[in-house]
């Protein structure tokens, strides 16, 4: 292979893959019957033939086919109002896309979440057409967006957001032994709630990389699990409501006993 940018993006998609799920050159050597610094130049794309590139996705359980189709350029960052409409509109649909952007496989959707049969095709079917969805010859599923994927504020996604999704958090019991939370309480201008929310994008890839590791470790304790960063001006007046209210049916006079 040659340094054309379509054969680099190939290489460039492969080592990644290879690093997510750490599947070292060591490995690769003795699995293909090579030197290491023979697998080191194939990675760099230096006398890497067709045959030994569909060798490498065999020991990565790619097919080539697959590994060229995620190559074609960069992922979507962001939802169409189109792809938003329709997600918002069929909470089963868009559960799908987002385990399926983590992750999930035909398997998982099945035994995890519930979809199955013809629900599930459709469901598949209806994500391809949308161009959010790859589905290689070996039936295995790969989200066409990137892991933090946008939507619009106020957008149909956002209402969704706040219709349904919400009060599975707001529902949570946060004293469970599971939950691990942190809360605070900070005085912060505009432009400094703009910079926690950028250090919370920040953290979300660091987010998706634990999962990665998690993955790779093969750890026997999965669960999905919810995360929810958020910052954003306290409604003071409701908090303070109560002795407010009562300061001023007393006339101004606080109720303060001594300690």
């Amino acid at each position: 292979m040659n340094d054309r940018p379509g054969v680099a993006a190939i290489l460039s998609e492969l080592r990644r893959e290879l690093k997510r799920q750490d599947i070292r050159v060591a490995t690769l050597a003795e699995r293909l019957d090579v030197a290491e610094p023979t697998v080191w130049r194939w990675l760099r794309g230096e006398g890497l033939s067709l045959h030994r590139l569909d060798q490498i996705c065999g020991v990565a359980g790619l097919e080539l086919r697959d590994l060229i189709g995620r190559s074609r350029g960069p992922e979507q960052d962001a939802f169409t109002l189109a792809q938003e409409r329709i997600l918002a509109a069929d909470r089963g649909l868009a559960l799908a896309f987002f385990a399926i952007l983590h992750g999930a496989q035909k398997r998982d959707l099945e035994e995890q979440f519930g979809l199955i049969g013809k629900r599930l095709e459709q469901c598949l079917a209806r994500l391809e057409r949308m161009d959010l969805l790859d589905v290689s010859h070996s039936g295995r599923l790969r989200a066409r967006t990137r892991k933090a994927v946008r939507w619009r504020s106020g957008g149909p996604m956002a209402i969704a957001f706040e219709k349904t999704v919400k009060r599975f958090f707001v529902a949570m019991d946060f004293g469970a032994p599971e939950s691990r939370y942190i809360s605070d309480m900070v005085r912060l201008s505009s432009a400094g709630r703009a910079r926690v929310h950028a250090l919370f994008e920040a953290l979300r890839e660091d987010i998706q990389l634990i999962c990665e590791q998690d993955q790779a470790a093969s750890m026997d304790d999965y669960a999905w699990s919810a995360v929810l960063m958020l910052v954003r001006p306290l409604d003071l007046e409701a908090i303070t409501n109560e002795w407010r209210a009562t300061d001023t049916a007393q006339g101004g006079q606080a109720d303060i006993t001594p300690a």
